[in-house]
């Protein structure tokens, strides 16, 4: 059996929580999971759960550094990440890190012979201001071209991502070491479903980081329009974020924060998975011209969203819209308002949503996580 770290920046769960719960379900000897908070978290703590042979062995955290200067908050972040390797006295075998910086540290770690392999496990690719600041950004994608080709392997979670490298950063798939797409998954057998009588008929979920490129702002706009035809409706809203002020002030002035649910962040995944599969319908409205990552990436929602057996509407910027359209397990969308009422109201029809939940749990099937984590053969 192996030793494994796995190392992430946090704001909610990502596939490194997915692959954790895997390796302790197989009891692995080692796997310690360090996290560092993001910085729109409620916290700028790191945190490390420290497991042997499948079951918690010792877990900690950092105090909050939310005050402090953000270079600061970095150069705590490695300091945490080496002395929880270094305290556990082990050489482990396969570190993977979710991100230019975790991999960063990672690299050291495999140069000073505390980490035989290292793995980017990449869940973005920002072409394009990524931040705020043409010097950060700099920095931004030169600590990720190092990860890119100096870890033994690169895990990307869609095909995209590396076409991407090669077309805006020049990076060609023989400039990695070992290549793999590695995608976002659900755990399949563990979602109870809900058909169509069971459900909230009248509800429209959408969870997600509430930043303005979300686009949760356009159904809220939409919403008096919609209750004008169906009184009942209910817009349930999981998650935070620097936005989510602004969409409550945006309900209160509308007039429709009686039927917005804000339930805020939810940790426990089973929670969220509950809330979203006893819903009607699911939402993913990114702006195309404030999202500069998701057509890139693999975003983790939508396979949430069609695992728990609800279908979704989604604007064209997702690798797999046009698939989930043809497998007739949702609809693409504009950001006009009224394709967008009038694809709800027909999306939330009882024969049209129940055939859509049949064909969304059958397409779900192609992204469980035993099947994906069974063929890296770990």
């Amino acid at each position: 059996m192996k030793n494994i770290v796995i190392v992430a920046h946090k704001f909610l769960t990502q596939p490194d929580d997915d692959f954790v719960f895997y390796l302790n379900n197989k009891s692995y000897d080692n796997v310690l999971h360090i996290r560092h908070s993001f910085s729109d978290s409620p916290d700028r703590k790191s945190y490390f759960s420290w497991f042997k042979n499948g079951k918690l062995y010792k877990e900690d955290n950092s105090k909050d550094y939310k005050k402090f200067p953000e270079l600061f908050i970095y150069l705590k972040e490695l300091f945490f990440t080496y002395k929880c390797i270094l305290k556990t006295s082990t050489i482990w075998d396969y570190y993977i890190g979710m991100d230019g910086l975790c991999v960063l540290f990672g690299n050291m770690l495999r140069f000073f012979g505390k980490v035989k392999h290292t793995i980017y496990w990449a869940i973005d690719f920002v072409p394009e201001k990524r931040f705020e600041g043409k010097i950060r950004n700099k920095i931004y994608h030169n600590v990720n071209i190092m990860g890119y080709k100096n870890s033994n392997e690169l895990w990307d979670l869609s095909s995209r991502m590396a076409e991407s490298r090669e077309k805006f950063l020049n990076i060609k798939l023989s400039d990695y070491k070992k290549h793999k797409v590695v995608p976002y998954g659900v755990w399949i057998e563990r979602i109870k479903k809900y058909s169509y009588d069971e459900c909230e008929k009248n509800t429209l979920v959408f969870m997600g980081h509430l930043l303005p490129k979300q686009g949760v702002q356009l159904v809220i706009k939409a919403m008096p329009e919609i209750l004008k035809i169906n009184p009942n409706f209910k817009f349930k809203i999981i998650g935070d974020g620097n936005y989510k002020d602004d969409l409550v002030n945006l309900s209160y002035g509308l007039e429709v924060n009686n039927s917005c649910e804000f339930l805020g962040k939810i940790n426990d995944i089973k929670k969220i998975e509950e809330e979203i599969a006893k819903s009607c319908l699911a939402i993913a409205p990114y702006i195309k011209k404030l999202d500069t990552w998701t057509y890139y990436s693999d975003p983790g929602k939508i396979k949430t969203y069609l695992a728990c057996g609800i279908p979704v509407l989604l604007t064209d910027i997702p690798w797999n819209a046009k698939e989930i359209e043809k497998y007739k397990c949702g609809k693409i969308i504009t950001e006009d308002l009224k394709i967008f009422i009038d694809s709800l109201i027909e999306f939330m029809d009882g024969e049209k949503n129940q055939n859509c939940r049949i064909n969304a749990i059958e397409y779900s099937k192609r992204f469980d996580y035993e099947r994906i984590f069974n063929n890296l053969k770990f």
